[in-house]
C-alpha cells in the first residue's frame, strides 16, 4: 500500500535536501521502513519498478542511502542528522551563504520529522547486520568520516603507498577533530621515507609506522568496525572502488594482528 504523503510536504523535502520528486518520494519510503528493496520502495513510492532502480542508485551516490550486500539487494536509509554534517562539510569551502542555511535547518520542524520517522523505520532493521557496501570513494570516504568522527579510542589506517596522500587528504578534517577529542590515530603504509609535506600531515593528526610488506589498504575505527578497500589501487579509477565495512571484534582483531605482526 503506497505512504501518503502531502505535496506540500514532499515539496518541503525536496527543497531541503536538493531532491526531484520521484527521490523525495524514494527516501521517505526508505526512511520509513529502515531498510527495504526496490520492488517494495516502488509499491510505497508508487513510483514504477524500472525507474526506482535509476533512483536509488542516484541516491547511493548522494550519500542518501546505503545499498547492501545479500541477495535481493536491499537498501538503508542514512539518518537525516547525518547527511546534514555531510552537506555542511561539502559546502563550507567557498560556500559561506550554503553553510548558513544548512545550519539553520538543524532546528526545523522537518528534519525533526524525517528524524522521528527514520528512528521509527530503523527499528524494522533486524539485529546482528554486520556488512555494507560503498561504490566509490566518495561515497565510502562519507561514511569512513563519520565513523571517525564517532569515534571513542582509536583509528587506525593503513595503506599502500599510492593511496596515503589520497586517504590522508580526504579524511584530515575528520581526523583532526578526532585527536582534538583524545583519540589515538595512527597510520601504516611499506613507505621507507614519507614526503616533506605528506609526513607533516600525518604528524598533525597521529603518528606513522612503516610496514615491512604491503597488507592493502583499510581503516579500523575502534576495534569494532574496518573498512576494507577491495581492489588493486593500481587498477581500479576511485569511482568504481568497492569499499566493504564489516562489524565484529573477531574479524578486527586479526586485521590488528597483522598490523603488529608487520609494523617496526
Amino acid at each position: 500500500m503506497p505512504l501518503s504523503f502531502s505535496e506540500d510536504y514532499i515539496g518541503k523535502v525536496r527543497r531541503m535536501f536538493g531532491l526531484n520528486m520521484y527521490e523525495a518520494k524514494i527516501w521517505l519510503a526508505l526512511l520509513s521502513q529502515g531498510k527495504s528493496t526496490n520492488g517494495k520502495l516502488s509499491d510505497l513510492a508508487n513510483i514504477p519498478k524500472s525507474r526506482s532502480y535509476d533512483i536509488l542508485v542516484s541516491l547511493e551516490n548522494a550519500g542518501f542511502v546505503v545499498r547492501e550486500l545479500g541477495k535481493p539487494i536491499t537498501y538503508k536509509a542514512t539518518p537525516p542528522s547525518e547527511l546534514l554534517a555531510n552537506m555542511k562539510e561539502k559546502t563550507e569551502e567557498g560556500y559561506k551563504a550554503q553553510v548558513e542555511k544548512i545550519e539553520k535547518l538543524k532546528d526545523s520542524e522537518v528534519l525533526k520529522d524525517l528524524q522521528k520517522l527514520y528512528e521509527k523505520g530503523i527499528t524494522f532493521v533486524k539485529e546482528g547486520e554486520v556488512a555494507s557496501a560503498y561504490q566509490g570513494l566518495p561515497s565510502a570516504f562519507m561514511k569512513i568520516k563519520n565513523e571517525i568522527r564517532t569515534a571513542k579510542d582509536e583509528v587506525l589506517i593503513v595503506s599502500t603507498e599510492k593511496s596515503l596522500e589520497q586517504k590522508i587528504r580526504s579524511l584530515n578534517r575528520a581526523l583532526a577533530e578526532a585527536k582534538a577529542k583524545g583519540v589515538s590515530v595512527k597510520v601504516y603504509a611499506p613507505i621507507e621515507q614519507l614526503k616533506e609535506e605528506l609526513e607533516h600531515e600525518i604528524n598533525r593528526v597521529g603518528k606513522f609506522t612503516k610496514l615491512n610488506i604491503d597488507l592493502g589498504r583499510f581503516i579500523i575505527v575502534d576495534g569494532k568496525t574496518v573498512f576494507i578497500f577491495t581492489q588493486n589501487d593500481k587498477d581500479v579509477h576511485p569511482s568504481s572502488e568497492v569499499v566493504v565495512s564489516i562489524r565484529g571484534d573477531y574479524l578486527v582483531d586479526k586485521f590488528k594482528n597483522l598490523i603488529e605482526a608487520h609494523s617496526k
